[in-house]
């Protein structure tokens, strides 16, 4: 189950260098300026919730992807959330 997810702009996450390489053919529908969530596993979702739930629009997580997320988006899980994760973790 995801725990947290992040709203981006699709032009951030396009500037990622493999993007147009592993993108689901969806994101092509969509412009620059969609919102689109970066999940916990570091996936692309076109929503979080709703009919959409499932629809992942990148899910090639790679070290790079990965890098990229945390370095130039400044992906990370908030501290306030931190305690849902290591509660998983030990159960």
């Amino acid at each position: 189950m995801k725990k947290y997810c992040k709203a981006y702009l699709l032009a951030d996450l396009r500037a990622f260098p493999d993007w147009s390489a592993s993108a689901h053919p969806d994101e092509r529908e969509l412009t620059d300026e969609s919102l689109v969530y970066l999940d916990d596993e570091f996936k692309v979702l076109a929503c979080p919730v709703g009919k959409d739930k499932d629809k992942v629009l990148f899910g090639e997580v790679t070290p790079e992807w990965q890098e990229f997320c945390t370095q130039a988006l400044k992906f990370e899980i908030p501290e306030d959330l931190a305690f849902a994760y290591t509660d998983a973790e030990q159960g």
